[in-house]
């Protein structure tokens, strides 16, 4: 299985960090970091870097799903029980290893946007 890491890797370079001026939303760099970090695995149809294990009906390349598919906007829970900072059950933390890891600050990005209600 290819990993995420093909999908926005520069090699040997440093990982590209999205910087959010203001307060964090779907328009003002959400949803340019988790397009830029998490929708080359979690997609619909799911792609070739989508690990095996990935949910089939979350793509978060928009804010809202439709059609019996989650998107960015059914991420509140997740962020809330720590997806992005600690192992939940048998789900690892995301980015999975093998992917472009996020920074802390995007991380603090997505926890302040879960907080605030995920606007959009």
């Amino acid at each position: 299985v290819s990993s995420c890491s093909e999908a926005d890797s520069k090699g040997d370079e440093p990982v590209e960090e999205v910087v959010i001026t203001g307060s964090p939303s779907w328009s003002n760099g959400i949803g340019t970091l988790i397009n830029k970090k998490c929708a080359h695995c979690h997609t619909v149809p799911s792609n070739e870097l989508t690990p095996n294990n990935s949910p089939t009906d979350l793509d978060l390349r928009t804010f809202e799903g439709g059609n019996g598919v989650r998107a960015a906007n059914s991420l509140d829970s997740w962020i809330a029980l720590g997806i992005l900072s600690q192992d939940i059950g048998n789900i690892r933390r995301m980015p999975l290893d093998y992917s472009t890891p996020l920074t802390e600050r995007e991380i603090g990005y997505l926890q302040t946007w879960q907080q605030l209600g995920l606007p959009e």
